[in-house]
């Protein structure tokens, strides 16, 4: 028996090494275009003129997406044996060796910052993708993106340019003829030469930022008060024990506001020269008489809510404010009834 194992253990050694030798292992480079003795090089544009943007923009949001136009006329810069590609960077310029300095991937390509120099422009709140047109492929920095030309010659390749946000609510920024992206017959090397060859990609657009501006997330707000006992609303007025109850708005704004609400009720009354009492729906019968609500803003000083009036709600800085509005009882009527209280109202917000 042991003889026999030994003999199983080298078989299987044996049709392991057989395995292996069928592994076979093959490379393939595509060949390159050469230039054909004309011109060189062409330059393509994108002009997207003035984008002034509007409302809440969102981190990673598309800003803008443009095409480009092809500076002179539609010359080969390379003829192209079958099988060839050229090699799509983003940002390369010229013999310069420019590069890009990488963002994030957005829906699945890579986004760079525009850059100057070396430099990030725009304070780093835009960055763009960078798409050929006929292969669907985007350009990014080293290593170039392979591109088949499927052409005897490399003509005019059109691109797409798409600009995103890279922060919540981004800052005006002005680009001028700003270097973006380059196609090359052959990959990019350091000492320029015969990578002079294919084109360059170049966007100019002003971008102007949104007016600062703000949204409520929520505004259906409920405020249940504890039950108090009747002997509580002694005389005209507040109740003689404090109870109140609270509920916040959610506001989001894309820069530093200041916030107004304006009360607007059905049926209100007046204390202390303003209508900032808030009666209830019906009185009597089974629901309370002679007791409605007053609200405040505790951001603003506990500032009461005015029917049909502005007043300041708060101060809200860019992002996203919770705001409170505090509910307590008052008593407006000589006579006071026990039962349930319901009212409700609209107010309507305004920023500046």
């Amino acid at each position: 028996m042991a003889n026999l194992k030994n003999k199983m253990n080298k078989l299987l050694f044996l049709i392991f090494i057989l395995s292996l030798s069928t592994l076979s292992f093959y490379s393939h480079a595509a060949p390159d275009c050469v230039n054909n003795g004309g011109i060189k090089h062409g330059t393509m544009d994108a002009r997207g003129g003035t984008i002034e943007l509007k409302g809440m923009i969102k981190k990673n949001q598309e800003i803008a997406r443009f095409t480009f136009k092809r500076d002179g006329s539609d010359v080969a810069v390379a003829d192209c044996p079958d099988g060839a590609e050229f090699y799509a960077y983003a940002t390369y310029s010229e013999a310069s060796g420019v590069m890009p300095t990488y963002y994030m991937d957005i829906d699945g390509r890579p986004a760079y910052y525009v850059v100057r120099n070396g430099h990030i422009t725009g304070l780093d709140d835009y960055a763009y993708v960078l798409i050929e047109n006929e292969s669907g492929l985007s350009f990014r920095s080293q290593p170039g993106q392979e591109v088949p030309v499927n052409s005897p010659k490399l003509n005019t390749r059109d691109a797409t340019v798409i600009i995103y946000s890279t922060k919540d609510n981004p800052k005006s920024q002005r680009f001028t003829t700003q270097y973006i992206g380059s196609i090359l017959i052959n990959r990019f090397n350091s000492g320029g030469g015969t990578t002079a060859v294919g084109f360059s990609y170049r966007l100019s657009v002003n971008i102007i930022s949104a007016p600062t501006s703000c949204s409520a997330e929520n505004t259906n707000l409920q405020m249940k008060l504890p039950a108090v006992p009747i002997t509580a609303f002694s005389e005209m007025g507040f109740p003689d024990s404090s109870v109140y109850a609270e509920d916040n708005l959610i506001i989001n704004c894309s820069g530093n506001v200041s916030a107004k609400i304006k009360l607007m009720a059905n049926n209100t009354t007046s204390y202390e020269s303003q209508e900032s009492v808030i009666k209830p729906d019906s009185e009597g019968g089974r629901n309370a008489k002679g007791v409605g609500f007053i609200v405040t803003s505790p951001l603003s000083d506990n500032t009461r809510l005015v029917n049909n009036q502005f007043v300041k709600l708060a101060d809200l800085s860019s992002g996203t404010t919770s705001v409170p509005l505090k509910t307590e009882y008052f008593r407006y009527g000589n006579e006071v009834q026990t039962g349930s209280i319901n009212a409700t109202a609209n107010f309507v917000l305004e920023f500046n």
